[in-house]
C-alpha cells in the first residue's frame, strides 16, 4: 500500500479519476493521506509504537523523551541489555518514601509516568554516577510520506479506511461538488474501520 493506491482508490469513489481534470491534485489528496496517518495515529496508537534508549542523566530521577517522533511514553521496559523495570506508583511513593528522590543512587529498579506530560518519566533510584540507559516503548508520530513511499505502519487492510478519510477531506473543501452529508458519513465509515480494526 502507498498513499498513491489510497487516492487512486479515493479517486474512484468521488469520481475525480480523468487525470485532465482532477479536480483534486495528487499533491493535495497526499496531504489528506499524510493527516489522515496522524488521525489513525490517535485514534490506534497501538499501531505506531516503537522501542528506543534513553541515556539517564547521572544522579537525576526525572528523564525525557526526546525522540523527534515521540508522542507519548507507553513503557520503560528495562535497563539496556539488563534487568526488568517495575512501574510504580509515584503519589504513593511520596506518602511511603517522601525523600526517595534524594535517595542513594544506584542501578534503576523501577519506573512512574508523570500523567500530566506524555514524555517525561522518573526512575528509582536515582541514576548512578556511570551512564545507564534505558529500553523504552513509546508512540511515535507517523513521518509524512511521498506518493510512492510504502506505508508500513499499518496493515494493507486499512487501505479503505485511509481513502473514506481522503474522501472525507476531498468532499468536505471541493466547493462546487459539495456534498457534506457524505463527507461525514465516510469520516464516520473511516473511524468506525479504524477502531474497529
Amino acid at each position: 500500500m502507498t498513499p498513491q493506491s489510497v487516492i487512486d482508490f479515493a479517486r474512484g469513489v468521488i469520481n475525480d479519476a480523468e487525470s485532465a481534470t482532477y479536480r483534486n491534485s495528487s499533491a493535495t489528496l497526499l496531504i489528506y493521506v499524510n493527516a489522515g496517518m496522524k488521525e489513525v495515529s490517535s485514534l490506534r496508537p497501538d499501531l505506531f509504537r516503537a522501542i528506543g534508549d534513553v541515556t539517564c542523566t547521572p544522579g537525576a530521577v526525572e528523564h525525557l523523551l526526546t525522540f523527534p517522533a515521540a508522542q507519548n511514553l507507553v513503557s520503560v521496559l528495562s535497563i539496556h541489555g539488563g534487568a526488568a523495570l517495575t512501574e510504580f506508583d509515584m503519589s504513593a511513593m511520596d506518602r511511603f518514601n517522601p525523600g526517595w528522590r534524594t535517595d542513594t543512587a544506584g542501578d534503576v529498579e523501577q519506573w512512574a509516568r508523570l500523567p500530566s506530560d506524555p514524555l517525561r518519566f522518573f526512575i528509582y533510584p536515582k541514576a548512578p554516577a556511570t551512564p545507564q540507559t534505558v529500553d523504552v516503548v513509546y508512540t511515535a508520530v507517523p513521518l509524512d510520506l511521498a506518493l510512492t513511499d510504502s506505508i508500513t505502519e499499518i496493515p494493507v487492510s486499512y487501505e479503505p479506511a485511509l481513502a473514506d478519510y481522503v474522501i472525507y477531506r476531498a468532499e468536505s473543501k471541493d466547493d462546487e461538488h459539495s456534498n457534506t452529508a457524505r463527507a461525514t458519513s465516510h469520516y464516520q465509515a473511516f473511524v468506525a474501520k479504524i477502531k474497529g480494526m
